[in-house]
């Protein structure tokens, strides 16, 4: 199986970080500066502060584990309550900058914004792992408080998240997945790709201005036109890693797990057309015809 021989290789650049797997943020030119409050300006701080000092080696340490199976459940709450932390600052900075907005909807916004399209819980990652969070904090979630939230989930506890051979499983209502691979690690990669080099950047973040290329990988940034890199360009998409859970085709579980009361697949992320595929196939081999 052509995948089989080539995931090493992809999977040895995923690791190093030379794709981005979930979403690539492209910064916007750069916007005329304006007046900041001390107020603004230390709430942006504070989120860099919490991002550099905090999130990224929150996300450093359990996708690390992730790639071992070793995550321990309390491994996972502590991720999963610095991911949704994350939505207190953006609100600090939003509130400072007199914007308008509660918790929820800056919740509804990052989601929106880091969609990812093909996957069973594509834009919906954020609420679940607010709503996780605050299903340990509040044993169980309340009722009239969280209504929508249970209606599509059923109840959630801290018994929703359980450890089973280094993964951590969601159970819910109509649900079965790995909690980490499919909307952890996701959200906390998310969080952690943008570059704040200014306050602006923050506030920009913060109010959902930014310009999301999602699934980016690699490929995007090779020069079609050039043979060279039709190899690498074939060994990405033959081993793109799943929409859902980001393994290779090979690695990945999808099939064991439930989604909306449907058993899952794997989704590949990335996937090219016939005419791509005749196109690449071509540049490797010149002797390659389609028929």
């Amino acid at each position: 199986m052509l995948s089989t021989l080539l995931l090493p290789r992809y999977v040895s650049k995923l690791h190093n970080r030379e794709i981005d797997d979930m979403a690539f943020i492209r910064d916007y030119a750069a916007k005329p500066a304006c007046e900041f409050s001390a107020e603004l300006r230390q709430a942006c701080d504070d989120y860099r502060y919490f991002i550099r000092h905090i999130l990224k080696p929150v996300r450093d340490d359990l996708q690390a584990k992730v790639r071992q199976n070793t995550v321990t459940l309390h491994a996972a709450f502590g991720g999963n309550l610095i991911a949704a932390h994350s939505v207190d600052y953006l609100l600090a900075v939003r509130n400072a900058a007199g914007i308008s907005g509660d918790r929820k909807d800056l919740i509804v916004t990052f989601d929106e914004k880091f969609v990812v399209a093909g996957a069973y819980i594509r834009n919906r990652k954020m609420e679940l792992i607010d709503a996780i969070n605050n299903g340990l904090k509040h044993i169980r979630l309340r009722p009239k408080q969280y209504r929508e939230i249970i209606e599509r989930y059923g109840q959630i506890s801290a018994r929703s998240l359980n450890e089973h051979d280094g993964r951590i499983m969601c159970h819910l209502a109509q649900y079965r997945f790995d909690y980490c691979r499919v909307v952890l690690m996701p959200a906390l990669t998310a969080l952690s790709s943008w570059e704040f080099h200014a306050d602006g950047d923050v506030l920009d973040f913060a109010k959902g201005d930014l310009d999301v290329a999602a699934n980016h990988t690699s490929l995007d940034v090779y020069d079609p036109s050039d043979p060279s890199t039709a190899i690498d360009q074939m060994i990405e998409l033959c081993a793109s890693p799943c929409a859902n859970c980001q393994e290779g085709p090979d690695d990945c579980d999808c099939a064991e797990y439930v989604f909306a009361g449907e058993q899952g697949q794997y989704e590949p992320l990335h996937a090219a057309s016939p005419g791509e595929l005749d196109a690449l196939l071509a540049l490797i081999s010149p002797s390659y015809r389609t028929s």
